[in-house]
């Protein structure tokens, strides 16, 4: 019961301070009626690649190709290649419209598809993937829920055929949020505070949303877009704490049937930037997007902290994060027949300090990725064939220093050929 009271308290608020935007209107015209949308596609892809791959969700969410594993005679395990064919990205979704409440068009939105998997590896499971609730005013937009996370930006992301949408180059998460955008002019001005559930932190513990729920404080982040003409430009800062361990034990002690906890509230924060532009006309599109960035390994792509100092006799440890620059540039021609190129690269600069323990992360091996990935796709009526060739190489490092810079690294590839087919409902 109290929760209810603090969301509609937090409605209440939210429209005194835009109260401004909303109109009064006679009750008789008040729209009550509740619309239900549903959508979606059927979604199948037919893929072959050339090498094993760092990969999940049957191999359809491929990351970036494994590193060399040599046996006895010297040969690369991971040199064989291997054929996919899978349907679990297959989407429903539904969209609620009114009716309007305190000035503001009320919409939502459910979304789920079929690649939340558990047990083993193949064992498919409808996964919540969208799920919000939405306020429209003239010029502000309150939207609550599981949503893209704002460095996605839904304007401006790789157009590929790939599941993967463009990592490890761009960002790809979806967490819960409250967010608020407001327009002046041809600028937009947008503020979230984000949580996390299925796109989660590294830590001492494995992946965890609890490293943030710890650190008492959302994901903070502040964007502002301006839209002239034919043109977006955007610009963004993202802000993070989390909080690693609650408790550390001494590293002295030499009693095995004795425990010597201590309490522990060293946080590690990390900070991001972003910039990113799009063009479109009636038949060109181009785009791109960069990012500085800090432990962003929550958004599925390379980065993370590590273990910067410790202290023997607590075991109190302080962290640093890893910085890595992510980019890519995106290339379509085209209205019912479309050819794309997509090209990206990443680079791991190091941490802020140097490292001397554990380290926590994605790829954190990796010295650069780079990818370069052409698509043709034919759309007729509701259904859409697609070819992709994706060809990928990460750069693992062989030699580096104390701040987890690589100075000596070696280049591992994979092709991927892949056929989608879309049935739009």
């Amino acid at each position: 019961m109290r929760k209810g009271y603090l969301v509609l308290l937090l409605v209440l608020s939210i429209n005194f301070l835009f109260a401004q935007e909303t109109e009064e209107k006679p009750s008789a015209t008040v729209e009550r009626k509740i619309k239900f949308e549903p959508s979606g596609f059927i979604k199948s892809d037919v893929f072959f690649d050339t090498r094993q791959n760092v990969e999940v969700l049957e191999d359809l969410l491929l990351l970036y190709p494994k590193d060399k594993e040599l046996d006895e005679n010297g040969e690369d395990i991971n040199a064989h290649g291997s054929l996919g064919i899978v349907d679990i990205s297959t989407r429903v979704r539904g969209k609620v419209t009114g009716p309007d409440v305190f000035g503001a068009k009320l919409t939502g939105l459910v979304e789920v598809d079929w690649t939340g998997i558990t047990g083993n590896y193949y064992t498919s499971r409808v996964r919540l993937r969208h799920a919000y609730s939405r306020l429209n005013w003239e010029k502000t937009e309150v939207l609550l829920g599981r949503e893209w996370h704002p460095m996605f930006v839904k304007e401006v992301f790789p157009s590929v055929m790939s599941l993967n949408t463009g990592i490890p180059f761009q960002p790809f998460n979806r967490s819960p949020m409250l967010q608020v955008s407001h327009e002046l002019g041809k600028f937009k001005v947008i503020g979230a505070a984000i949580s996390q559930s299925d796109y989660v932190s590294s830590g001492p513990d494995g992946k965890s949303a609890q490293y943030i729920k710890n650190a008492n404080i959302p994901n903070l982040h502040l964007q502002l877009q301006y839209k002239p003409g034919n043109f977006l430009f955007g610009a963004a800062v993202d802000y993070k704490s989390i909080m690693p361990r609650l408790e550390t034990e001494s590293l002295v002690n030499v009693d095995p049937t004795y425990d010597s906890l201590f309490v522990t509230n060293e946080k590690l924060n990390s900070i991001s930037y972003m910039g990113y532009f799009k063009y479109k006309n009636p038949k060109w599109e181009v785009k791109a997007k960069a990012i500085y960035g800090q432990n962003l390994s929550e958004s599925v792509m390379p980065g993370g902290y590590g273990v910067s100092s410790l202290d023997s006799i607590t075991g109190r440890e302080k962290y640093t994060p890893y910085n890595h620059f992510y980019s890519w540039a995106n290339i379509i021609y085209g209205e019912q027949t479309k050819f794309a190129l997509f090209g990206g690269y990443t680079k791991n600069l190091g941490a802020d300090d140097p490292i001397i323990g554990d380290a926590y992360g994605m790829a954190l091996n990796v010295d650069y990725f780079y990818r370069i990935a052409p698509t043709v796709s034919h759309k007729i009526n509701n259904f859409m064939l697609a070819v992709e060739l994706e060809y990928t190489v990460a750069a693992y490092g062989d030699v580096a220093n104390k701040y987890g810079e690589f100075t000596k690294s070696h280049e591992v590839s994979n092709t991927r050929l892949m056929f989608t087919v879309f049935h739009f409902f």
